[in-house]
């Protein structure tokens, strides 16, 4: 059992077992090498799959809702672009398909996402349009929601 520290609790710093380190028993190279090949940041990790993911096509469910729906003849689309592709290369397919104004509601003249649109990626909210999107084994939802104002003050 572990040593036991002053508050009558083992001390979580304490060796466990024989009291020997793991890396003065094995030597200060291959636990070097240990320590730097076995724990790898999310980041570190996540590379390869990102990089095999933004190769594949990404497959999306385009759902408009609120006043954009009423707008569009076709409240769902699916939609496949290339791999990495960003919310903003959607926006620009979406309005190909569906009008020049459709833009218009959701980013304004200087290119930024409107206050009153929401967008959401697999149920999350999402207010950057670089954001960019990747294959995923079951297509990425995409929600778009166009809020009014109420009239009057």
């Amino acid at each position: 059992m572990g040593a036991m520290g002053g508050t009558g609790r083992p001390d979580r710093h304490a060796p466990i077992g024989t009291g020997v380190r793991w890396d003065t028993a094995v030597g200060a190279a291959a636990a070097s090498a240990f320590k730097t090949s076995a724990f790898k940041t999310d980041a570190q990790r996540a590379q390869p799959m990102a990089a095999a993911a933004s190769e594949r096509p990404v497959q999306i469910r385009v759902r408009l809702f609120g006043a954009l729906a009423a707008l569009c003849a076709q409240r769902s689309l699916n939609v496949e672009l290339p791999g990495g592709s960003t919310l903003a290369s959607l926006l620009a397919v979406l309005t190909r398909h569906y009008d020049p104004s459709f833009l218009i509601h959701i980013v304004d003249s200087g290119g930024a996402k409107r206050r009153h649109c929401r967008l959401f990626v697999s149920g999350s909210a999402v207010e950057d349009l670089q954001t960019r999107l990747y294959a995923t084994t079951d297509p990425t939802e995409i929600d778009i929601i166009l809020l009014i104002a109420p009239e009057g003050g």
